[in-house]
C-alpha cells in the first residue's frame, strides 16, 4: 500500500519538474532528426553553423594584423 503511494509521489514529482521535460525534449528532439534529418528552422537565420575558430579569436588575430599594419606605415586592404 505504502510502496504504491511513495510511486504516485514520486511519479508526480517526476512529471512536475522541468529537467525531466527538457531531458524529454531532447531526446524527441534527437530521435526527430535521426529519422528526418535536421530541421530546415535550425539550419537558417542566426543558427547557421561556424567553421573555424571563434569569432572573438578571429577579432583578436585581425586586430592584431591591423596593428602590426599600422605600425609598419602599410595601408590596410582588408575590408
Amino acid at each position: 500500500m505504502w510502496v504504491r503511494v511513495f510511486e504516485a509521489w514520486l511519479t508526480a514529482r517526476l512529471l512536475a519538474s522541468p529537467g525531466f521535460h527538457r531531458f524529454a525534449h531532447n531526446v524527441h528532439k534527437r530521435v526527430r532528426q535521426l529519422q528526418h534529418g535536421k530541421d530546415p528552422e535550425e539550419l537558417g537565420g542566426t543558427n547557421i553553423e561556424r567553421t573555424g575558430g571563434s569569432d572573438a579569436r578571429k577579432f583578436i588575430q585581425y586586430y592584431i594584423e591591423e596593428l602590426k599594419d599600422q605600425l609598419r606605415g602599410g595601408q590596410s586592404a582588408k575590408k
